[in-house]
Formats: structure tokens, sequence, C-alpha cells
């Protein structure tokens, strides 16, 4: 049977107020910011429940598949979380429903009429909150996160003619610099551009508040094969929305007062800390965490690997992501954080985090919108540690070597997996590819190096990183992936 209230009558009561606004209904938010809610209720502390609203025509499916169970999914928590081995599972409740704006427009703007939900969450990964010109026509869905929220928040502010009670806290858990900031300062583009009041460009200054937030927790979703099924004959109920993820997890939020007492989340010992900078948990958990997902997915795949953990118990790859961790991104990070102590022993629980075994992490995932990844992962570290050592950096020149080649698709023509970033970056690079065979590797590697707007910066102006990168493509394809990485880890 499949879950719904109709199987565990015990939830039928227990759907709150709608109180929260979520864009997003990806694994990550129900696994994280979904499953706290449902905690803060348990205890009493909230009472509020959420609406999940589909930032692309793409999450439909998951919209229809929370509306038919009722909003509610089952969340398995497995791992080893201080010394202690872990295996929970609970049905989390916190979900009222959920929207598909791009076909229930209305629906979606409706929600900001209602004076309870004053709270906005959205995870739409990195690329999501980024400027995109577009036009608004009243009663016509938006495609842009940032687009959606601007005429959500001119909804709100028409409906209560400008009331500064009903502003918003809007809570971006995207793993980008500076989210909240960044997202307002879209909203108030897009505002301009269409030509709205400013009386309602002020209201968004004074009466919103952007947070700034780092989130933490690898959410992995359904797990598949046998382990998958196991999991789901151990439910007694068909589950479409089951999300795994392990026990670790941390949100620092820069809030005001307002949120802290709305979500005392540190009153049940959850890991949520509202602080004035989140800049050294943002900095230390990209860079590290994040940082190591990128630089090894690509790699893994070329190699025939599937998961996170068996790239972290592999006799190459191990030591490889081992150096990269501890050779080239902690030594640069010794300038963003107080502690280098504190670097070394997160790096340490990261490892441990990846090796995980309950937790089947699949490299597949970790590519998506991959290069906008690669901008905001791996170049800031690239960019340190030539300020700091003034050369090349060997395993994470490695790492950008494989990702190119992962968007040639490993020059198999018989191997391909399915590449889901931005269209116009993905051609951009095929029709660089595409010339090698009439100009040679190094003026390819070249002129994908110097594309300003893949990277932001002409990275061919980094001594030593051209050579490096052709050298290791080199080796790739005269020995395969884990020999190229071997040449690598010998030398470290």
């Amino acid at each position: 049977m499949q879950l719904s209230v109709q199987l565990d009558a015990s939830h039928r009561s227990v759907k709150f107020p709608e109180r929260i606004i979520q864009i997003g209904e990806g694994n990550f938010l129900r696994g994280f910011v979904d499953w706290m809610i449902h905690q803060l209720n348990k205890q009493g502390l909230y009472e509020g429940s959420v609406v999940v609203v589909a930032p692309r025509p793409s999450g439909a499916t998951n919209i229809a598949r929370l509306n038919a169970q009722d909003g509610l999914f089952t969340v398995c928590l497995r791992g080893i979380h201080q010394g202690i081995n872990i295996d929970d599972r609970e049905i989390v409740s916190s979900i009222r429903r959920g929207i598909d704006p791009h076909q229930d427009w209305s629906e979606f703007l409706r929600c900001a009429e209602n004076p309870t939900i004053d709270i906005l969450v959205s995870n739409t990964t990195e690329s999501g909150i980024q400027y995109v010109q577009e036009d608004y026509q009243m009663g016509q869905p938006l495609m842009s996160f940032p687009g959606k929220l601007t005429a959500y928040l001119h909804h709100r502010y028409t409906f209560f003619q400008g009331a500064a009670a009903a502003g918003m806290t809007i809570v971006p858990c995207e793993l980008i610099e500076d989210n909240g900031e960044k997202l307002r300062e879209i909203v108030l583009r897009h505002a301009a551009d269409w030509g709205l009041p400013t009386t309602f460009q002020d209201w968004i200054r004074q009466h919103n508040h952007f947070c700034n937030t780092l989130v933490d927790r690898i959410v992995t979703g359904f797990p598949k094969g046998t382990s998958g099924q196991e999991l789901l004959d151990s439910l007694g109920y068909r589950d479409e929305l089951v999300t795994v993820g392990e026990p670790y997890h941390l949100w620092a939020i820069e809030a005001d007062d307002r949120l802290a007492q709305a979500w005392p989340f540190e009153k049940i010992g959850l890991n949520v800390r509202y602080v004035a900078d989140v800049t050294p948990y943002r900095v230390q958990k990209v860079r590290i965490l994040n940082g190591a997902h990128t630089a090894m997915a690509a790699l893994g795949l070329l190699a025939g690997l599937s998961s996170v953990r068996e790239v972290v118990i592999h006799p190459v790859f191990g030591p490889f992501i081992h150096g990269l961790l501890f050779g080239e991104v902690v030594p640069t990070l010794a300038d963003h954080v107080d502690s280098e102590d504190q670097l070394e022993e997160f790096a340490n629980a990261v490892m441990e985090r990846f090796a995980n075994p309950y937790i089947h992490h699949e490299l597949t995932s970790l590519t998506l919108n991959g290069l906008s990844k690669i901008r905001v992962r791996l170049l800031p570290t690239l960019n340190d540690y030539y300020a700091r050592y003034g050369r090349a950096p060997r395993c994470l020149s490695a790492a950008l070597a494989g990702q190119l080649l992962f968007y040639r698709n490993a020059d198999n023509p018989l191997k391909r997996w399915p590449i889901q970033d931005d269209s116009a970056w993905v051609s951009t690079l095929e029709d660089i590819w595409a010339k090698e065979s009439t100009v040679g590797l190094e003026e390819t590697v070249a002129a994908l190096l110097r594309h300003p707007q893949l990277w932001g910066q002409d990275l061919t102006q980094l001594d030593g990183l051209h050579a490096q990168m052709v050298a290791f493509i080199r080796r790739v394809r005269q020995n395969g992936v884990v020999t190229a990485l071997q040449s690598v880890a010998e030398v470290l």
C-alpha cells in the first residue's frame, strides 16, 4: 500500500497551518529543511507546515508524488555519528501540499495572500540564483527562480497594500557565496526591469530579510538496486519519495531575531547556528566537501566508478582525494577560518562521511550543473593556491582535466552519459572539442581554459596549469584514468 494519511492515520491530525513556502521539491530540502521542521512540530515548537513549489517544469513528477502521498515521505538517516551506528527511519509530515506553478500559476500566487506564510526557503542548485532576462506578464508563469520570487513578492506587496508586517524572511539554501544578498539583488533588478513601483522596491529592501546561509548534509535520495529494494521491503509500504541521508547536519544562517524565535532549533539539539557571518562555515564546507565531490565526479565516472564511497576506498582514488584535500585545499583556507586544526578535523570528518557504507551517493548526481559548480567549488581554491605557492596544484589540475574530458564523453563514442548542464555552455565545450583533430590537443585545451564566459577568467594566465592538464589528458588517453592518477599521487 502507498504511503498516505489513509495508511498512517496518525499524521492526519498534524497538518498544521501553512507557514512556509518552499521553492524546490528535491531530495535535499526534504531530507534537511522539511525534516527539521518536522522535528520542531513534534515538540510543539513551531506548528507550521510547508507548501512545496517546483522551481522547474521537471519538478512536476515529484509534486504529483507529494500530493498523492498527502505530503508524507520517509527519511532514512544512516551512518556513523560520534561513534554510534545510526539507522533511523521516520515518516515526515511537515509538508502540506505541492504546487507546480508552471501549470497552476494562480495557486502559487495565492499563497502570497496568506499572512501566516512568512518564510520562504529554496534550493534550486547553484545555477538557480542568477539573473535571466524575462518578460513579466500578469497571469503568466516565469521560469527562473528569482523571477518567480519577484512576482510572488509583488503580488504579496499589492495584496497587503505594502504593509510592513507582510514582509518575509527568505532563506535560500543554494551553495553560492552570499546567497541571500545575491538573490535580493536579482529580485530588485527584475523589479526595475519590469517597471514595478519604487515603493515596492523600497518594501523589499526595508521589510524583507534575505538570509545568507550555509547548509551541510549529504542527502542522496532513494537508493537504487538491491539495497533500495531491501529498504522498501523493510518499510512495509510503498513510498515514491523515500529520502536517504547521513545523520550529520549543519545549518548556519545570518538571520534576525524573528527567524531565531520562530525556529528554536537549539532547544531540540539540532545543529543550526544563527550567526553574524556564515563565511567561515561556507568557505570550509564548499571548498572541502563540495570541492571534493566536484573533483572526484568526472574522474570517477571516467574510471568506471559509480559512487562517492567507491572513490574514497579505492587504492588510487582514495589517496588522490586525500592529497587534494590536505595538500591543496586545506592549506589555502588558513586565511579564511580561525583555526587550521578545525580545518583538518573537518576534512578528516568529510573523508569518514564519504566512506559511509549506508550511503550510495551516485557520482552522476554530482555532475548536475557541473560547470557552475567548478566555478564555485574549485576555482577559488585554484586561485588561492597560486597566490600562496605560485604554481599549478597537481591534484586540482588533474580534476579540472577530468572535467573537460567528461564533457567530451571520455573520447569514447560507445560510452556516453547524460550531461545535465546549461545547454549553451555544453555546446560551447563541444564545439571547441570538435576542432581538436584540426588544431591539436594543446590548442584545444588552451581554448577551453581561456573562455571567460565559462570560468569568469582566463585560466591560461595561470602559469603551468595548461601544461599539467594537457599532460594529464595524454596520460589518461594512453594508460587510463587510474594509472594517470597514480602518477599524480606518487609525487604528492
